[in-house]
């Protein structure tokens, strides 16, 4: 366990407000915590630049994948699902520089819960060393994508004669695939699945990454119980026949904590790229990289 998890345990089992169930961060906490929160955002910076930095390298295992599936691929889908994650994690960078050194209690976490998600994914598409198992992963993605824009066309009564074209090149491409011939594209992990899937490849997190989502996804979407049970919390009403009141506020050292995990995970998705990324030294020992477009119609 790390030093800001230690914290937040000793914050919960030791706390200092007027009830025994007041976990308030002291002043000096909160300094820590957001002094660790401005070091994970010099990180963050380093991180992007590696991220924008990215190509692929001729004669590796992404260029082979790309080649293999030429529609929205491999190495594409996972370089935008880098770019959602860091974006996300750039959004509580700026609310927090932005406001002189304030964290917002409930929309932090809905930004690190988005990077969670999404680095999650992106590992699950890389993390199988066989070839056919990172098409297939990111074929039922792709079709999973575009599957939700049918449905928002289909509710505002708008025609989408692509959604089915697009199916039928997917479907082309798995089927070229010999072990993969007549797979469907219809069934797909579960964000749950995928998080739980992806835990051997971030060994750095305090906690699992499917439970750290659980607690982030649960403040994001107002779960009283999750908030009340990872939050700062001041309890101001004793239970009587009802339920217990508390002032409920996000801590520092808690927020440092999510994102400085947030911030592993995407780490951890940069290096299998780079993994996969690597390609048989050329005469001249050097890596030839091949211009890629990062999007898809």
């Amino acid at each position: 366990m790390d030093a800001l998890s230690e914290e937040i345990c000793l914050l919960n089992e030791n706390p200092v407000g007027a009830h025994a169930h007041d976990n308030r961060e002291t002043v000096d906490d909160a300094r820590r915590g957001l002094l660790s929160l401005q070091l994970g955002f010099r990180r963050h910076e380093v991180l992007a630049e590696r991220a924008d930095a990215l190509e692929v390298a001729s004669g590796s295992a992404l260029a082979h994948d790309r080649d293999a599936a030429t529609y929205n691929p491999v190495p594409d889908l996972v370089f935008n699902i880098l770019g959602t994650a860091l974006d996300h994690l750039h959004g509580l960078q700026v609310s927090v520089e932005g406001s002189g050194g304030s964290i917002l209690a409930m929309s932090s976490f809905t930004l690190i819960r988005s990077t969670f998600e999404a680095a999650g994914t992106g590992l699950w598409i890389l993390q199988p060393e066989s070839r056919d198992e990172r098409l297939l992963r990111s074929r039922r993605i792709t079709r999973d994508n575009r599957r939700q824009v049918h449905v928002m066309k289909t509710e505002l009564g708008q025609p989408d004669p692509g959604f089915d074209r697009m199916g039928a090149r997917l479907q082309q491409q798995i089927d070229a695939r010999p072990a993969l011939a007549g797979q469907s594209l219809n069934k797909l992990d579960s964000v749950t699945s995928r998080l739980g899937a992806v835990a051997t490849m971030v060994p750095r997190l305090p906690v699992p990454p499917l439970t750290l989502w659980r607690m982030a996804s649960g403040i994001a979407h107002g779960n009283t119980h999750m908030i009340i049970a990872v939050l700062e919390r001041e309890q101001i009403k004793l239970p009587d026949e009802g339920s217990t009141d508390y002032n409920v506020t996000s801590s520092f050292v808690t927020v440092a904590m999510f994102y400085d995990a947030a911030l592993n995970m995407v780490e951890a998705l940069l290096d299998l790229y780079d993994a996969r990324n690597r390609a048989p030294p050329t005469c001249q020992g050097e890596l030839r990289p091949v211009a890629q477009s990062k999007s898809a119609v």
